[in-house]
């Protein structure tokens, strides 16, 4: 198999120790904070997290991928007609990233309170955006997008609550590297964030096998984890 960018950079076991008793007390300030609806800023917009939906702030990879969406050039809509669609839309901070920046969003979420908690979200943020309940690609089968946007579970394995769905699926890293050439329409491309404690060589390698093209654009370093920003487009547009 090949990966066709590199996934993000591992942290050296030194400085992970070196941070473990930061993110110990870090954990335990924060837990209940996911058990009670919060309001998180995310690019200078308010976004209410409720409980049970994946918070972007707590959990940075929403807030990463939102802020990179916001500022790069790249998310410029190629046109007045430029189509956005944001797979397991959470709160919705990646949706109204898109919505507010031009293109006509929709968005996708597979539990039916983290869609409501994203539709409270577009309309406090005045964002046009379509939101529909539904598993991955399923609600948009036979559309395509010219932008995909996506910060789904990471992990793998059987989530064992509806708050697992967020960070955790058997299959859905499968399932999207195989759906997600369909749903881009010509000179399209997907953007998304990993983390290196997930199954990154899972994510690239399959949307290599897929025919996609992926790129590194970006990474971050945050003491215990390090995030990244890819592109996937056809290899073949």
């Amino acid at each position: 198999m090949t990966i066709t960018a590199p996934p993000p950079p591992a942290v050296p076991n030194a400085l992970r120790l070196l941070w473990e008793p930061w993110m110990a007390v870090k954990r335990a300030m924060l837990r209940p904070r996911l058990r009670r609806a919060v309001h998180e800023r995310v690019g200078g917009r308010d976004f209410a997290v409720w409980p049970g939906v994946f918070n972007p702030v707590i959990f940075r990879t929403g807030k990463f991928l939102a802020d990179f969406i916001e500022s790069s050039p790249l998310l410029e809509p190629r046109s007045p007609g430029s189509t956005a669609l944001d797979v397991g839309t959470g709160c919705g901070v990646l949706a109204v990233a898109a919505a507010l920046r031009g293109h006509r969003t929709t968005a996708i979420d597979v539990v039916a309170e983290t869609v409501a908690c994203a539709q409270a979200n577009a309309a406090l943020n005045k964002a046009d955006v379509e939101m529909l309940l539904g598993d991955l690609f399923e609600p948009v089968k036979g559309r395509t997008f010219d932008v995909i946007l996506f910060s789904l579970p990471k992990f793998r394995g059987a989530p064992k609550s509806t708050f697992e769905i967020t960070w955790r699926s058997p299959d859905i890293i499968d399932r999207l590297c195989a759906g997600l050439p369909a749903m881009l329409a010509p000179q399209g491309a997907a953007y998304f964030v990993l983390t290196n404690h997930g199954d990154c060589d899972g994510m690239l390698n399959g949307l290599a096998e897929a025919g996609l093209t992926v790129e590194r654009l970006m990474w971050r370093h945050f003491g215990n984890e390090t995030l990244a920003v890819y592109c996937a487009k056809a290899t073949h547009p």
